[in-house]
């Protein structure tokens, strides 16, 4: 780096050449220290992942059990879902309109191949 360049340093702030000494812990408040483990206890209750199969033996889910996930399933979607534009309902709509056109010809080539050959 050129001399010119260089961004200078003011008198009071001078870089360091020697490493600075270690903190020990009687020196860091004990909020600090404290934090990570605040940030790492949850703050409300979490869903747990409930293995389906363990090693020993199969568990079996209740009909209740199943109906509760699929309760949580369907309400996880739905908060996740929103109500389209008219924009987007055209688009989709349009789509929906050429796989069903397409689906409809093969359908119906294949019929026409049928009847011709068998």
């Amino acid at each position: 780096m050129d001399e010119q360049n260089k961004p200078e340093t003011p008198v009071g702030q001078q870089i360091p050449t020697q490493p600075a000494a270690p903190i020990t812990p009687a020196e860091v408040p004990t909020e600090v220290q404290q934090e990570p483990q605040q940030i790492a206890q949850p703050t409300a209750p979490t869903q747990v992942y409930v293995p389906r199969k363990t090693d020993t033996a199969e568990v079996k889910p209740s009909r209740m059990q199943k109906f509760k996930d699929f309760v949580t399933e369907c309400t996880r979607v739905i908060r996740v879902t929103k109500k389209p534009d008219r924009t987007e309902f055209k688009t989709i709509v349009k789509i929906s309109g050429i796989g069903m056109a397409i689906v409809g010809f093969l359908g119906f080539f294949v019929h026409f191949v049928k009847e011709l050959f068998f």
